[in-house]
């Protein structure tokens, strides 16, 4: 059963991700979501031009001190919601290069880290109380060593930040070709100042084939989760990483639901992951596809964005 809420929501990230091929792929006997419960929901932003009916391209997720936050990845805005309020959400603009592509959102401890697929780039914001009042919050971009990375379309899709708050989890999408076969790869660095520095070799998970894709990273506790998805629109399954083999579990096959959001006319290419402090899934999608921005606000469009919550099984 689907609900659409009175309340208003922002920025979600996507839940999702995995198998492998030529490792085991385990599926998990209980799922931890409960989909019968599953809410699409609707978010009120205080500028109407990053409501759920424009191509936001809405990709990042994270959630912090109970508070969402969003990203609309080629219009330089994250979106913050707060639930409790009525899901209002404030809509602030950041001070990143012309033409980036926010891709993933990681938020802890009054600071943001955002992935520029376009740019390879991660840039760092603050958002304490005092900054998240600001119109243009600064992006401070982070010099990257020891990570190899590439702008262009098919790039960095994800970040997030590890339990000990020194390291960031850097996620490549997709790379490979079908001859040879795809893989999605992580990349762990260390915080140093402006620096993000390669900590070991990056983490590569084999994908059945190369329409298979890593879309966002989200921690449930100490373990790592992904969403797995195949595009376009046919699949969708929220994963366990194992951080130090790259093998995945699915925990859960979203593929039924989020195939139906399509006939009430929600986009389902979900791209943003976050889990709340109650074990709630949180995922956002992506409802467009466009090449580069230079308009200011993005257009109407009949493929609302969605914001979906899942509830955790009691």
């Amino acid at each position: 059963m689907r609900r659409v809420s009175t309340g208003a929501l922002v920025l979600i990230s996507v839940v999702a991700a995995a198998g492998l091929t030529g490792c085991a792929s385990l599926r998990s006997a209980g799922e931890p979501w409960d989909v019968s419960r599953a809410e699409n929901l609707v978010w009120y932003p205080d500028d109407e031009n990053f409501a759920q009916d424009r191509a936001l391209e809405a990709s990042g997720l994270a959630i912090a001190g109970g508070v969402l936050a969003a990203t609309s990845e080629k219009y330089a805005r994250v979106l913050l919601i707060d639930p409790t309020a009525g899901l209002e959400a404030r809509v602030v603009e950041l001070g990143v290069p012309v033409h980036a592509e926010l891709e993933g959102l990681a938020w802890r401890d009054g600071t943001a880290y955002l992935c520029d697929e376009a740019h390879a780039a991660v840039y760092r914001v603050e958002m304490g109380e005092e900054t998240r009042l600001l119109p243009k919050l600064a992006a401070v971009e982070l010099e990257l060593e020891g990570i190899e990375v590439e702008g262009g379309k098919i790039g960095v899709e994800g970040i997030e930040i590890a339990p000990d708050g020194e390291h960031l989890y850097l996620l490549l999408e997709r790379s490979g070709d079908p001859a040879g076969g795809c893989v999605s790869r992580i990349w762990r660095g260390r915080l140093d100042d402006d620096r993000l520095i390669a900590d070991g070799e990056p983490l590569d998970i084999a994908l059945e084939d190369c329409n298979w894709r890593l879309t966002g990273l989200a921690w449930m506790g100490d373990r790592l989760l992904g969403l797995k998805t195949q595009y376009p629109g046919s699949r969708y399954e929220v994963v366990e990483v194992d951080p130090a083999t790259g093998e995945l579990e699915v925990l859960q096959d979203l593929t039924e639901y989020l195939r139906g959001v399509r006939d009430d006319g929600w986009g389902n290419n979900v791209e943003g992951i976050a889990i709340d402090d109650e074990g709630a899934l949180w995922l956002i999608g992506d409802n467009a596809v466009t090449g580069v921005i230079d308009d200011p606000y993005p257009p109407e469009t009949d493929e609302r964005a969605l914001l979906l919550k899942v509830p955790a099984h009691n």
